[in-house]
């Protein structure tokens, strides 16, 4: 599956950047989109997003999934992704930390 993502690292980035990915789905599950990220920094280390309770409680995961708010914790791929293409961006409106995380 391709992940186009937005990067921002202040420390290193004047602007935020959208950058791809390449992530290998395992056959015959649908994972959720927290899953997806889970993979995608084991890639990359420097990936950074919220963790949470993965059970939709906290809302700490939420992320812009293909232009729809929600936590990436109980968002199944399936929903969100669109021709075996997913775009995470970090919630519209929030200040940007880092890559997917925004001030709370």
């Amino acid at each position: 599956m391709q992940v186009s993502v937005y990067r921002f690292n202040p420390d290193v980035d004047e602007v935020p950047q959208m950058k791809t990915m390449t992530v290998e789905m395992p056959q015959g599950k649908d994972l959720m989109v927290l899953d997806v990220m889970e993979l995608m920094k084991a890639q990359d280390p420097t990936f950074s997003y919220r963790r949470s309770c993965r059970e939709g409680v906290c809302g700490s995961d939420g992320v812009n999934m293909n232009g729809k708010n929600g936590l990436a914790c109980i968002t199944p791929v399936s929903e969100v992704a669109k021709g075996g293409k997913l775009i995470l961006r970090p919630l519209p409106g929030l200040p940007v930390v880092r890559d997917l995380v925004v001030d709370m």
